[in-house]
């Protein structure tokens, strides 16, 4: 019954709003979630008809397990998202979410690369085999666009102008944006190019095609991430350091050498400042070790 209204809730953001399946993936998790809590509450209660009480107390039961406040957020605004969708369409009476505020979380600094560490890890790939250059050209992409990992999984080879050094990714919401490839990217991918042609994978429509049989045709985000994390290890003891590390490399490096955030804002495909605005905290450091080196009251 509950899981009914969910699939539907989910069909339409696909469908409807379009979003990308892996915005989708955390919807469901976090709606079947919810929906596990009610049943084990009492199996016969309609999601739809559940009290604000009984919504607070799965939101105090998140607060006292060990999940990081930005999924509780996350999982509080797909709720929020859920009954906003049966309240407009007349499902529900009185949107309960509505007395329910996302709690504010505290904004960390995003782990980063310095230039030493990008330049060691560009140098890592084997450029003697296949892979290291597929490697090669996966790590110089990222940087130098600074693109996610599923916008990369997905470019197709129609997507990229080698001769304006440009490639068109699909970011969150389906939207397209353009990114810039450097020098040192372009090169790589042309390498990679070269070899991909003479591959068995030469037909297909995607510039990085899966590897194990799947329902898509192109490289998984996990794959993807487990390469990227590979040469990461080689370079840092740094856990935390991820292929999301090396985005937010590419937008500090950018901030720090010169650039304006609204072009790293557009560069990044952000929907507003705020979000690109935690790699200004990231340049402040740098700039205090200036003041202080330079300033006479420093």
């Amino acid at each position: 019954m509950n899981k009914k209204i969910l699939s539907e809730f989910l069909d339409y953001l696909l469908n409807q709003r379009q979003f990308s399946k892996h915005t989708i993936r955390a919807y469901k998790k976090d709606l079947f979630d919810y929906s596990d809590y009610i049943y084990q509450y009492d199996n016969l209660l309609n999601i739809k008809n559940i009290n604000l009480e009984l919504l607070q107390d799965y939101i105090q039961n998140l607060f006292k397990s060990k999940i990081d406040e930005k999924t509780i957020q996350r999982k509080i605004s797909s709720i929020k998202s859920f009954y906003k969708y049966l309240s407009f369409n007349k499902l529900i009476k009185v949107n309960i979410s509505d007395f329910i505020q996302l709690p504010k979380t505290s904004k960390k600094l995003p782990y980063l690369l310095s230039l030493d560490e990008i330049n060691k890890l560009m140098e890592l790939p084997d450029l003697n085999k296949r892979n290291g250059v597929r490697d090669k050209s996966i790590l110089e992409i990222l940087y130098s666009t600074g693109i996610r990992i599923s916008e990369l999984a997905q470019i197709k080879l129609e997507n990229i102008n080698f001769s304006k050094r440009i490639i068109k990714v699909i970011g969150k919401g389906s939207k397209e944006r353009y990114v810039i490839l450097g020098e040192n990217a372009l090169k790589a991918l042309n390498s990679y190019i070269y070899l991909r042609n003479k591959s068995k994978f030469s037909d297909s429509l995607y510039l990085y095609p899966s590897i194990k049989k799947s329902s898509v045709n192109y490289i998984s985000d996990k794959t993807l991430f487990n390469i990227v994390k590979k040469y990461l290890k080689l370079i840092s003891d740094n856990e935390k350091l991820s292929p999301h590390s090396i985005r937010h490399s590419f937008a500090t490096h950018l901030l720090e050498n010169g650039a304006d955030l609204i072009s790293v804002k557009d560069m990044l495909g952000h929907e507003d400042l705020i979000s690109t605005q935690i790699y200004t905290h990231v340049g402040i450091d740098k700039l205090k070790k200036v003041y202080k080196k330079s300033h006479p009251d420093g």
